[in-house]
């Protein structure tokens, strides 16, 4: 399948050997040999939202002569699966370094930590605890 990963389009085909099965609804079990892993993964409609080892990541599915109209800002972190905004970790206008925490989301009854994928000044935060959001809504922005 390709994906469009940030800017850069992918071909991304799932490695011999590995396999894959849902446990839950938006929770897969990955596995290969005696290596098992669980991951979170939910769909909106050309967008996959992925929820692995503690990052998020976001796919968009190309289809043949599609390329994507609607881009989010470069250093915008966005919601990796429908859940509550349970902490803010920074502000408007706060320094950052890349991997430091700026907000928490419970989903699936987890905690899931978004991080600066770089380091910069937070431009916006969108949201407030309490707020519910959906998959791919951009919660923050870092310039």
């Amino acid at each position: 399948m390709r994906f469009l990963v940030g800017d850069e389009e992918r071909r991304i085909e799932r490695p011999a050997g590995v396999e894959v099965e849902e446990a839950a609804p938006g929770t897969f079990v990955w596995r290969r040999g005696e290596q098992v892993e669980t991951f979170h993964c939910v769909r909106d409609g050309d967008v996959v939202h992925l929820f692995w080892c503690g990052r998020v990541y976001r796919f968009e599915v190309l289809r043949e002569g599609r390329r994507a109209a609607h881009r989010h800002p470069a250093g915008g972190l966005e919601a990796p699966m429908p859940g509550k905004v349970t902490a803010l970790k920074a502000r408007e206008g706060q320094r950052v370094q890349k991997g430091e925490e700026i907000l928490v989301v419970e989903a699936m009854k987890m905690e899931n930590a978004l991080r600066a994928a770089k380091a910069g000044t937070v431009r916006r935060i969108a949201v407030k605890v309490g707020d519910m959001v959906t998959p791919g809504a951009v919660l923050a922005e870092i310039e």
